[in-house]
């Protein structure tokens, strides 16, 4: 890809290169650049041209006044020739390869590397997330999860707003790609100014500072005067002037804060230093353009028995420029640099016409390199050059780097399909906030976990060390630290918690000796009757078969039950709701019944579990909502198994919003139940919520979740979901025009499991001209499988509502739509069907089987109707 792009690069009009546009500008004169000291930026003046705010505008600089000479010592690499250029244009300078090998480095850290990580260039960013994606994606191909970190360090006062940009985008760094006010507002340079020197002199704080950033500018060749005729130069050589100037003006600004700005080279240093202290070593570092700088000056003060680096990477690094090699040398009060004591081998890349990268060989300014450096140079190293030469993507997408990489971490490294220990998605979060955000994390036990002590022993290990860890962000301990880190160890299979990225890269390291198996993101979860009933023949078979749902019991995991609503409680008449338990409550659930009053009567504060548990069981009568009160006729609103007895488990909060541990937690409450009555109480539970799902994290079907509620139908309760509502999406156009399409597989979470029905919305009373509705959620499930199993009404349904008054029935009722309202229809129905025919009781397959037979089919494609409507009518008639 690499050689296309570079052959039609060769076919645009002539003109010359950033590097001979450099080259043809004049040499500075080291007294003049020296003794540029004497103008500094004060007051008023350093206000207007603050960092946020100054910088060269990409036009015509005007001719620079030679300061004033000084006094002063130039820097003795002021003047250093550059390497000679390579006659073959294109072709990368050769890696001495044998010598590397004869190093006895690649013996020693062939394969051993566990983790990348990145650090890095100038300039703006997006979000780390993302840029670590696209350094991924240069690097390795791929994005690659758990096995690279991203040292972020953006100054966020100068770039408040992070760059827009995805995945499959490259990190160019300032960038000819941008618009010109996107671009000069990013920079913060005004409109006004006439060339780099000013924004020079607003950054300075001292003379000295002031004379290091113009001798630095002198080498870049930025700052010369321009041809004042538009038509005297090329448009290629236009280009190369103005992404010289932007590349300039960002280094300008990030190097004075990495030698003179002590609070931010310090949240540079640390950016990497959070990336290493977590474990997860022998690592390989990259850093590109500043970031090496950050890379050099962290890890030369490291010591070699804590950390290993197997391998240093530096692209495109400003090491090159003589004048920051002198600011380390003076600083360090050596003649050379040290090389990093931690560090195995140190390869260098620079492309010749990288601006940047001006000596293109670090070898003979630092300390008794020997074969522990390498170094590639030439001209085509970068594959954004010669348009962008400094592109961090360029960089990492040459080919010689990246096999380079792979021999140190092994073959294995980058495959697809790996063990991993931290899944994908939750390494994404960790990149995408900062080190103290608190990610919500499930902890998967290893049941086989060779510890001594069993169990107990080794859930209690893995409790002391997630406390320990927290301890030291927190200063906390005991209940107070549990409950800041919301640790939760009532969990079966599980232990979740609320750690940083920090203790969750601690924990990761060390998950063999803690015996665990994997790091899950604790996923967000969120809430996805009259004339509907005969939709599915439910008012047919009670009157046929009396299928009301008496003596089954059926648990709503959601938003709570309003139990104390007249349509469930009907005192010395009907009393439907059995018991509730709020699970969103750090710690086992308390039960909750009738006689613990308003916390058990009001215990959903939000009204979607209410309305979903009006639709399974439960009658009133009571005006249809909207209508006058007082003047309207009641009607009769019925569940589709109304002697059912409903179990309310509240997993949402009151904003509808949940966490996969707390319907795990649910789910082992349910087990618990039946298990403490010898035999099946909750016949089965409807769960109308469903989450994102990442493919590339979990086998479909298989999250933590899934795999509870896989647990709990093999135990005889059927499983009922709602497939999601996201089967109607809106694209964005270039334009920034928004319109909405209907999407194929969308079925998400934990709809996409096997072991349990999963149901898709209709028109509640016309299914067969209307079809399926507009926002539900459409198969195939990501493996392939038909989903969802079958479809109910959904939309407008009339059901209970949570913020009744007693006093007045026009409050009773509230229409809703959603798939969350057609999955109690199906519980409901079943809970009818296992109300007559009892020998099904404990056999969800059979139930399954039976249902998906007894199907009214809308003529709809399978892989958005599945099976169709179910017909309770037929089921019983044929079974």
């Amino acid at each position: 890809m690499a050689t296309s792009k570079n052959r039609a690069r060769k076919a645009l009009p002539a003109g010359r290169s950033v590097k001979q546009a450099r080259q043809q500008a004049p040499s500075p004169d080291p007294e003049q650049v020296v003794g540029k000291a004497a103008k500094k930026a004060t007051g008023k003046a350093a206000k207007k041209l603050a960092p946020s705010a100054a910088a060269a505008t990409a036009g015509q600089p005007a001719a620079r006044t030679p300061p004033a000479k000084s006094a002063g010592n130039p820097a003795a690499d002021i003047g250093k020739p550059r390497a000679p250029a390579s006659r073959n244009r294109g072709r990368p300078a050769a890696v001495d390869a044998d010598a590397l090998q004869n190093s006895g480095f690649m013996a020693a850290a062939q394969g051993e590397a566990k983790t990348v990580v990145y650090v890095h260039g100038i300039g703006n960013k997006p979000g780390a997330d993302v840029l670590r994606c696209q350094w991924d994606q240069a690097l390795f191909g791929r994005r690659m999860g758990e096995r690279t970190r991203l040292a972020y360090w953006v100054n966020r006062v100068r770039y408040p707003v992070p760059e827009v940009a995805s995945c499959g985008e490259r990190d160019e760094g300032p960038s000819l790609n941008l618009a010109e006010q996107r671009v000069l507002g990013a920079l913060g340079i005004l409109p006004g100014s006439r060339d780099l020197g000013e924004l020079a002199d607003a950054l300075a704080g001292t003379p000295a500072e002031d004379a290091m950033l113009h001798r630095m500018l002198a080498e870049l060749g930025a700052n010369r005067p321009q041809p004042a005729a538009p038509g005297a130069r090329g448009l290629l050589d236009k280009l190369n002037e103005i992404l010289l100037r932007l590349i300039s003006a960002a280094l300008l600004q990030d190097v004075h804060d990495f030698f003179f700005d002590s609070q931010r080279r310090q949240a540079m240093e640390r950016s990497l230093l959070d990336r290493l202290g977590s474990g997860g070593g022998p690592f390989v570092v990259v850093a590109h353009s500043q970031g090496s700088l950050i890379a050099y000056e962290v890890l030369r003060k490291l010591d070699p028995a804590k950390y290993d680096i197997a391998l240093l990477v530096t692209v495109g690094s400003p090491l090159g420029l003589p004048s920051v090699r002198s600011m380390f040398k003076q600083s360090l009060k050596k003649k050379k640099l040290p090389f990093p004591p931690c560090v195995r081998h140190w390869h260098n890349l620079a492309d010749r016409d990288d601006p940047v990268a001006m000596d293109g060989n670090l070898a003979d300014d630092i300390e008794a390199p020997g074969q522990r450096y390498s170094n590639l140079q030439g001209e085509g190293i970068n594959a954004d050059g010669p348009r962008n030469p400094h592109s961090g993507s360029g960089y990492l997408s040459n080919a010689q780097l990246r096999a380079k990489v792979r021999e140190v971490v092994g073959v294995g490294f980058d495959q697809p399909v790996s063990n991993t220990v931290l899944i994908k998605d939750l390494s994404d979060q960790l990149e995408a906030h900062g080190s103290t955000h608190r990610h919500d994390v499930l902890i998967e036990l290893d049941k086989l976990g060779a510890g001594q002590g069993g169990p107990a022993a080794m859930r209690a290990a893995l409790l002391d060390r997630i406390r320990s860890l927290a301890a030291q962000t927190t200063g906390l301990a005991d209940v107070a630290l549990d409950d800041e880190i919301c640790l939760e160890d009532g969990l079966q299979r599980f232990i979740s918690a609320r750690l940083t990225r920090f203790e969750i890269e601690s924990l990761r390291n060390q998950y063999q000796s803690l015996n665990f198996k994997r790091l899950w993101r604790d996923g967000a979860k969120r809430m996805l009757l009259n004339q509907s009933r005969s939709v599915v023949q439910a008012d047919a078979a009670q009157t046929a078969y009396r299928a009301s749902g008496q003596r089954i019991g059926w648990a709503v995991l959601d938003t709570g039950i309003a139990a104390g609503h007249p349509h469930f409680h009907e005192k010395g008449r009907r009393d439907v709701v059995e018991a509730q338990w709020d699970c969103t409550v750090r710690g086992k659930p308390k039960k909750l019944v009738r006689a613990d009053g308003v916390a058990f009567n009001r215990l959903d504060r939000n009204g979607h579990g209410t309305h979903v548990a009006g639709i399974i069981a439960g009658q009133c009568r009571a005006p249809l909502p909207g209508a006058e009160t007082g003047k309207a006729d009641k009607v009769e609103f019925s569940g589709v198994a109304p002697q059912a007895r409903l179990y309310g488990f509240k997993v949402l909060d009151d904003d509808g919003n949940g966490r996969d541990s707390w319907i795990i937690k649910a789910v082992q409450q349910v087990a618990e139940v039946n298990d403490q009555a010898g035999e099946l109480v909750i016949h089965g539970i409807n769960l109308s919520v469903g989450g994102y799902f990442d493919a590339e994290s979990y086998g479909c079907g298989f999250t933590p979740l899934c795999n509870e509620l896989r647990r709990l139908w093999r135990q005889g309760v059927v499983v009922v979901l709602a497939a999601g509502n996201e089967g109607l999406a809106w694209l964005v156009q270039n334009d920034g025009e928004s319109y909405p399409m209907n999407m194929d597989m969308t079925i998400g979470d934990p709809a996409n499991l096997e072991e349990a029905i999963a149901v898709g919305s209709v028109h509640k009373g016309n299914p067969h001209s209307y079809g399926i509705s507009y926002f539900s959620s459409r198969g195939p499930t990501a493996d392939g499988r038909r989903k969802p199993d079958v479809v109910a009404p959904g939309e407008k349904i009339v059901s209970a509502h949570h913020g009744y008054k007693a006093s007045d029935a026009s409050t009773w009722m509230v229409e809703m739509s959603g798939t969350s309202m057609a999955a109690p229809h199906v519980s409901g129905l079943i809970a009818g069907f296992l109300s007559v025919r009892r020998e099904f009781i404990g056999s969800p397959d059979r139930i399954k089987r039976i249902l998906l037979a007894h199907c009214t089919d809308l003529g709809r494609d399978p892989y958005m109707q599945g099976s169709g409507v179910p017909n309770m009518m037929q089921m019983l008639s044929c079974t």
